[in-house]
């Protein structure tokens, strides 16, 4: 476990790094796309995800690690991306399969727990369907930024914590291996007791609530306590939680970096292989997963 703190983007290394390491222009697979899988249905709406599967001279691999991209921004969620910074930096040219993957977004009528259920019953349902798509069910990442990270955070939770697990495939665990978190709300409940002016207003909407300029922040803030720490993943921190890497922007401006702090600090008590990227340089961005040295540090961390 260690924490780092960044002071600048690395440039003093002087020379990129290979997020694969000096045998990156070896071995090659092709990529197979399979968009639109519905992995789940409620009142209605389908939820859907796209895979980048790797194949090798028009062959699928079996066993391939998967990388897990969750697309969210304030707990909002559109159309299946891309893969995000996982195909960006060429993972399924090397063999893993990436899965971007939505979830319902924040309404009146949708907040917690649907989002955490969504994205659970993602993983569930790439375990469920692991052979057909030639996946490893024991080897499976997620990744996201703020909301996304969140979200991903909340799939390190170990298998004793089910009480997010409904609907399809509770046969299998919905806990993933490895967490990649940037900026996530970790501790809401803290957030909300210390700095309730600071927290960003989708933690409010996703509460239940609305952020509102006519009431003190502090009586906006207290009913809320008790929801905040179900929905925080800092609460279910223990020594089964997933390994975890967080990046951090130690300019960010709407999840202040002592939530991450607080995050791996839990992690690191109760003994999670886990490390704290803080870069004084960035805000509130995605950008710092395009760093090729930070691209090297994830997939060190993943020990695939």
């Amino acid at each position: 476990m260690r924490i780092i703190v960044a002071f600048g983007l690395f440039a003093a290394l002087g020379v990129a790094v290979s997020a694969f390491g000096q045998d990156s222009a070896s071995t090659r697979f092709e990529t197979k796309e399979v968009r639109d899988v519905v992995y789940k249905v409620v009142d209605g709406q389908e939820l859907k995800l796209n895979m980048f599967l790797p194949t090798k001279d028009g062959e699928p691999v079996t066993k391939a690690p998967v990388l897990i991209d969750i697309v969210s921004g304030g707990w909002h969620s559109g159309a299946p991306g891309d893969g995000g910074f996982w195909r960006a930096c060429g993972s399924v040219d090397h063999g893993f399969a990436v899965v971007s993957l939505t979830h319902r977004s924040v309404s009146p009528n949708c907040v917690f727990p649907a989002q955490i259920e969504d994205v659970k019953a993602g993983v569930r349902f790439l375990r469920a369907n692991a052979e057909k798509y030639g996946l490893d069910p024991d080897r499976i990442a997620a990744m996201g930024a703020s909301s996304g990270g969140h979200m991903a955070s909340m799939l390190g939770l170990s298998d004793k914590y089910r009480q997010f697990d409904v609907g399809e495939n509770l046969d299998y665990s919905s806990q993933v291996q490895v967490v990649v978190d940037l900026c996530c709300t970790a501790d809401m409940k803290t957030y909300l007791a210390t700095v309730p002016e600071q927290v960003p207003d989708p933690v409010y909407s996703v509460l239940g609530s609305e952020k509102r300029s006519d009431v003190p922040y502090e009586e906006q803030a207290k009913p809320l306590l008790e929801k905040a720490a179900l929905y925080s993943p800092i609460t279910y921190v223990d020594a089964e939680f997933s390994p975890t890497i967080i990046l951090q922007g130690g300019l960010d401006p709407l999840v202040i970096p002592k939530q991450s702090e607080l995050f791996y600090e839990a992690l690191k008590g109760a003994g999670v292989r886990s490390e704290l990227w803080i870069d004084k340089t960035q805000g509130h961005t995605a950008s710092i997963f395009s760093q090729e040295d930070r691209q090297k540090t994830i997939f060190e961390f993943l020990q695939w």
